[in-house]
């Protein structure tokens, strides 16, 4: 899961800005607007793996 954590700092992800993604294997294998959506299709796609769920911030958020 390292991996996929990594690769969320590191890619660029403007084109999925307020959006949920879901990353398995160091790529984003499901998007869209509802978590359990992505989530589930996630599961699909990588049905041995525990896939990295995050919504991509807003510009303006902050993060602590």
């Amino acid at each position: 899961m390292e991996g996929n954590y990594n690769f969320y700092m590191k890619e660029d992800l403007s084109g999925y800005i307020g959006k949920w993604i879901a990353i398995c294997d160091r790529r984003i294998v499901a998007h869209g607007s509802s978590a359990k959506k992505v989530f589930e299709e996630a599961k699909k796609k990588c049905p041995t793996e525990r896939p990295l769920l995050t919504r991509v911030p807003e510009k303006e958020t902050m993060i602590f």
